[in-house]
């Protein structure tokens, strides 16, 4: 949530169809994204004391609502009881306590589905009609229930004032900033402090606005967004929101606050720094406040932020005082909350929970920076609409390794099928990526459609300690553009792209991470008819096979012949022994109907001797 005191002008470009050229300064984001992989999802229940609300209302009456706009806008706000029918498909149904009484919703599919020459400005309006007697309660907590999906440039703001609406005299709240286009549809409590603007105050006033300035033709504004069971109450006396959590690695590499990994490679191990995000809901000053960070895998870790004091209403940024290096392999997973001097009263928003991996050789030794819950998807942005398009994550460097594969995740959109990607490596050289290497073009087959694919370099790139490295997935563009999958938000200016013919790349604007994930290892075998010893291996042929293949080896001596065929997960789908063999020249044939599509690993294990080499079944 984005806090103003000023008048919210402009939109906010989203994270498809919106991006910007990269600066050469690298400036960071405050600490201000909420942390999605620990959202409460669904709607809690109150356990506040009796005697607490100052006003309540459940969009029962109507009356007690205004609806207006600015001037030359249309308001389409509306007081219901079930949703518009033309959102039906859009957004999810409203999951409000109270949502048979009747609720607010701004309809914007009307923007997006009607032929129309030019988007209209929205800039509209729904305010409580009352003012609200807040004299002698110095800490006042806005709550109300949300339904929201992103689609494009809307904004979705909550606007508090003690005196009147002209510019400069209201708090503008900004909402629901971190949620990826085209995400699910969420469903949520939302609790805003406006002690600062509320505060003791007699007359305040609350509205929620949907706003929207972009005007850009052919793409409209959003699907939906739908209020209810507003609430305003007093605070506790001690109440402390934890409001984002991060482990970041890297600080002051590329990104001067670093960044987080999800899945991370023995070789790519470094320290980790525990930060966290936490608001005031009370109405006393926190005493002596901290972070506390406990980790479960390894050795353990618990860790604190040194104390601080924290006033009515503030928000403050702070990490803990030790760092924290992994050391084998497994899940680690994290708990961030805050306490101070005073005991919580409210206890449901103390916490938020993450997790992440240390990968191993069953794994490919997979480096992500994706948290593997899929939001959203991209296909392109707007000014490069059918053509070939780059797009990927950021990752630092921080030990000497190799790139051999890139896992590419993409959708299930059947107009995938039969499309060809690839995956492309760049190395940061001073202010600008170089080019590095790229894998063969791979065609996405129905069975790996909307799942992760595999592509695999033929020589494998060389990383060095310190590098900043830039993973992308690419597509050639087409009527139909292959979708590539998305996950949780990050910092802008670490996921950058390359549109069709560009030299420099672009960054989206309020990104969520690309579900492109390289593997820091090298799958270079021996060459063709590898050797060992006393023996050769060919490839196998055809490569690649539908159900059947066959494998010529070649004894110059006899010894014991096994072959194990595994997929990229590490896990052994065939073996066959042979026992042993005399010299002289050997078929497989190879019944592989069972397999599913997808890159496999043939070893043979002869007299001691392995040899491994790669094949790929394709349905």
């Amino acid at each position: 949530m984005k806090k103003t005191y000023l008048m919210v002008a402009g939109a906010i470009l989203s994270t498809v169809g919106s991006y910007a050229q990269i600066s050469s300064e690298r400036a960071y984001l405050p600490f201000e994204k909420e942390n999605q992989t620990a959202r409460e999802i669904g709607l809690r229940s109150d356990d506040r004391d009796p005697g607490s609300p100052i006003v309540m209302d459940d969009f029962s009456d109507s009356e007690n609502w205004l609806i207006y706009s600015k001037v030359g806008t249309d308001p389409e706000w509306q007081i219901v009881t079930e949703e518009p029918p033309a959102l039906d498909g859009f957004i999810s149904d409203m999951a409000s306590t109270t949502e048979a009484n009747g609720f607010g919703v701004f309809d914007g599919i009307q923007y997006l589905i009607d032929d129309i020459t030019g988007v209209p400005e929205q800039d509209a309006y729904l305010e409580y009609a009352f003012p609200i007697n807040c004299t002698g309660i110095p800490g006042v907590i806005l709550e109300f229930e949300q339904a929201y999906r992103a689609f494009n440039r809307d904004q979705t703001i909550v606007e508090v004032t003690a005196t009147t609406w002209d510019e400069g005299e209201f708090v503008a709240y900004e909402l629901n900033t971190d949620e990826s286009t085209n995400g699910p549809t969420i469903q949520e409590k939302v609790t805003i402090n406006i002690s600062d603007i509320a505060g003791g105050e007699s007359s305040v006033k609350i509205r929620f606005r949907w706003l929207e300035t972009s005007l850009e033709d052919g793409v409209g504004a959003g699907y939906a967004w739908m209020v209810d069971d507003l609430l305003v109450r007093e605070a506790w006396d001690y109440d402390q929101q934890i409001t984002a959590s991060y482990h970041r690695s890297g600080l002051g590499q590329y990104m001067t606050n670093g960044m987080e990994y999800y899945m991370i490679p023995p070789t790519q191990l470094t320290n980790i720094t525990f930060i966290g995000e936490t608001q005031s809901m009370a109405g006393l000053e926190q005493v002596n406040a901290k972070l506390n960070v406990d980790v479960v895998g390894g050795a353990g870790y618990s860790g604190t932020s040194d104390l601080f004091d924290l006033p009515v209403g503030d928000a403050d940024s702070v990490s803990c005082n030790d760092l924290f290096t992994p050391t084998i392999e497994g899940n680690y997973d994290i708990t961030y909350y805050f306490d101070s001097d005073g005991v919580e009263e409210e206890t449901a928003n103390d916490s938020l929970y993450d997790q992440f991996t240390v990968t191993n050789s069953g794994q490919n030794f997979v480096y992500s920076r994706d948290n593997g819950f899929s939001s959203s998807s991209i296909s392109n942005v707007t000014s490069n609409t059918s053509m070939p398009l780059l797009i990927g994550n950021v990752m630092d460097i921080f030990a000497p390794d190799q790139i051999g594969a890139v896992d590419i995740v993409v959708s299930d959109a059947a107009t995938n099928v039969g499309q060809d990607i690839f995956a492309q490596i760049m190395i940061l050289e001073g202010d600008a990526f170089v080019y590095a290497d790229q894998t063969e073009n791979h065609t996405i087959t129905t069975g790996e459609n909307g799942g992760i694919i595999t592509i695999f370099l033929e020589t494998p790139v060389e990383v060095t300690t310190g590098q900043t490295v830039l993973v992308l997935a690419g597509h050639y563009g087409g009527t139909d553009e292959v979708e590539f999958r998305m996950a949780q938000s990050v910092e802008e200016q670490t996921v950058l792209g390359y549109t069709s013919g560009a030299s420099d790349p672009f960054f989206l604007q309020e990104p969520s991470a690309l579900m492109v994930r390289p593997h820091m290892r090298s799958y270079v075998g021996l060459p063709e008819n590898a050797q060992g010893s006393n023996f050769t291996i060919g490839q196998n042929v055809p490569n690649p096979f539908g159900a059947q293949t066959i494998i010529n080896y070649e004894l110059n001596a006899a010894a014991e012949v096994s072959v194990e065929f595994v997929d990229v997960s590490g896990k052994i789908v065939k073996t066959i022994n042979n026992g042993v063999q005399s010299a002289g020249t050997y078929t497989i044939d190879l019944d592989a109907s069972d397999f599913a599509e997808g890159v496999y690993f043939y070893s043979f294990n002869i007299g001691g001797e392995k040899v491994t080499k790669r094949m790929v079944v394709t349905k």
